[in-house]
């Protein structure tokens, strides 16, 4: 059924219906296919589309079909809670950094595609763009099993970074001018500024975060101040207006999920979080900017946390986002105290986890009992029966045998929820951090290319300072090409190709990953001295590799059983 508002053209889109019932019906079945036309949501009209297609969704819900098509065009997503959070925001609303405030356990938000508990459906839409207005979740894939996106572009009206030219360096502030896409206005929020090089076509090696004061001295010129290098004079200031918020695509507690073909251009937090979920594939995924633009997400691309089965990586590019292409982890849960038989474990990330709701382990889930200050294994226990607290924060485990009396000195993470992880053909180019990020097990990365991130290529870490981890195992890095990476922001231990480590207090030397296989993949560094960096590591094979442009080409670290 068309809205009311949009009586008048009612005829036209009839005709246009029924003469292009091919299209729009693709499936002869009516029960299997449905349009999002049928409800209402009629591309390229500037009219919010948001109720009309959720109706639809629900529709597929109710009656069991399959399959839901986009025609081509863009769709408006839009609610007035989203436009006022994004206003109180920028005109710092939430104070310098707002992640500390909208990025927080169970902070409100508005949905832009809620699909939920829903079983068996594909949304197909090539050559369709969602255009947020205001900030959201623009799709969120809840409880849900066997859910195909399938072409769909993500971007935003406004959107939540701001580019513009260096066109002045003083000693003590800069000037930015910005063209009409991005209005700013004095005291606008800017948690961080990253600076792209038009001559190089690449980010300059380093940011800048939370310059002190920032004015509007003529229309749509900003002085910002703060202490930048004479070099960055042309370059692109691109400001973000957050660091993490909600993802363009959640995937939560979900089961055999495809994303296909997507285009994400920007979202003021990462492109994909996938969450307690089980069998991802991401075949085609494009996270970079908008045409003629320089920036995408504003954190991390992908991420993907406490996931069992395997997440898988085919022909995707990423560019311009402000952290990692993607990070696969589970997290070190601290324990906090002890309750009758119960322990009492929190997430102490300093962020909380990146679906923003409880990460715990179910019955029967195997823990890996660490060293704080090592990361050191020290042995597996059984999860008997779990209590979850979430508003607390906490979750009661009973394990099968008692945990040292000293137990504060030790964290528990659950290697049962670690997917495999295999990325092959992609392509990943100029951003902030690191390319990958690795702490799972059972992973290869291979004939995939790597280009300029500021931080080292491929980063095997152990991180207790986040609470990420565990130490990997059976890890094949093979084929890739991985080129004048680690330049700044995100190197890890002045690598530019490949690092291992363990972040702690005493970092573990040597055992808490295992079974690495470095072949055939193609270094070249730019100044740097390493190019690639192995601690913390038993039996390590490195071969066949082709390094230039580093100083020291390998360097192993008292990693035992090394070839």
């Amino acid at each position: 059924m068309l809205r009311s508002k949009l009586k008048c053209s009612i005829i036209f889109f009839i005709v246009l219906y029924i003469s292009n019932k091919d299209i729009y019906c693709q499936d002869s079945n009516p029960n299997q296919q449905i349009s999002v036309f049928d409800f209402g949501a009629i591309p390229n009209d500037s009219i919010n589309d948001r109720n009309e297609i959720n109706k639809a969704l629900d529709y597929c819900k109710k009656n069991k079909i399959s399959k839901l098509y986009f025609p081509p065009g863009k769709y408006i997503l839009s609610h007035p809670d989203a436009i006022k959070l994004m206003d109180d925001v920028i005109d710092m609303k939430m104070g310098e950094n707002p992640e500390k405030v909208v990025f927080t356990p169970y902070y409100p938000y508005i949905k832009g595609l809620y699909i939920f508990k829903q079983n068996d459906l594909e949304l197909t839409g090539q050559g369709v763009e969602l255009i947020c207005r205001g900030w959201m979740e623009p799709i969120s894939i809840v409880d849900s099993e066997r859910i195909k996106i399938i072409g769909i572009t993500i971007d935003y009206e406004r959107q939540p970074h701001s580019e513009g030219e260096v066109i002045n360096i003083n000693q003590k502030y800069f000037d930015v001018t910005f063209n009409k896409d991005y209005p700013v206005k004095s005291n606008i929020v800017m948690p961080r500024i990253m600076f792209w090089d038009n001559t190089k076509n690449r980010l300059h090696s380093e940011p800048i975060y939370f310059p002190k004061k920032n004015i509007l001295i003529k229309p749509q010129t900003l002085r910002i101040w703060s202490e930048i290098p004479q070099n960055y004079l042309n370059s692109t200031a691109l400001i973000n207006h957050s660091f993490h918020f909600r993802p363009a695509i959640l995937i939560h507690q979900c089961k055999d999920v495809t994303i296909k073909n997507v285009t994400i251009h920007s979202q003021p937090g990462m492109g994909i979080v996938g969450h307690r979920s089980h069998n991802i594939l991401i075949n085609g995924l494009r996270v970079v900017p908008r045409a003629g633009k320089k920036m995408s997400t504003n954190t991390d691309a992908t991420h993907f946390t406490s996931c069992t089965g395997y997440i898988h990586f085919k022909n995707c590019m990423f560019e311009g986002q402000g952290d990692d292409a993607t990070n696969v982890h589970n997290y070190y849960y601290t324990i906090k105290g002890k309750t009758n038989n119960s322990y009492i474990t929190k997430v102490d990330a300093p962020t909380g986890t990146h679906a923003q709701v409880l990460d715990y382990p179910e019955v029967g889930d195997t823990l890996e009992v660490v060293e704080k200050s090592s990361l050191i294994k020290i042995k597996n226990v059984i999860v008997t029966k779990v209590d979850t607290f979430p508003i607390k924060w906490e979750t009661h485990l009973v394990l099968n045998e008692e945990l040292p009396t000293n137990f504060e000195d030790y964290l528990l993470i659950n290697i049962t929820r670690l997917p495999k992880l295999h990325i092959e053909g992609c392509t990943i180019l100029s951003h902030l951090a690191r390319g990958i990020l690795v702490k799972t097990r059972n992973v290869i990365i291979e004939s995939s290319t790597i280009i300029e991130s500021t931080g080292t290529g491929i980063h095997i870490g152990a991180e207790g300072n986040w609470h990420e981890g565990p130490g990997s195992k059976n890890v094949i890095i093979r084929n890739n090409r991985i080129l004048r990476c680690g330049r700044g922001d995100g190197t890890q231990n002045h690598a530019s190709g490949i690092s291992v480590n363990v972040k702690s207090a005493i970092p573990a030397l040597s055992g808490v990953h295992k079974n690495l296989v470095f072949e055939g993949n193609i270094i070249e560094g730019e100044n740097a001295k390493y190019g690639i960096y192995v601690t913390g590591a038993d039996n390590v094979v490195i071969k066949y590799n082709q390094i230039l442009g580093c100083e020291i080409p390998v360097y192993i670290d008292k990693v035992d059983n090394k070839k």
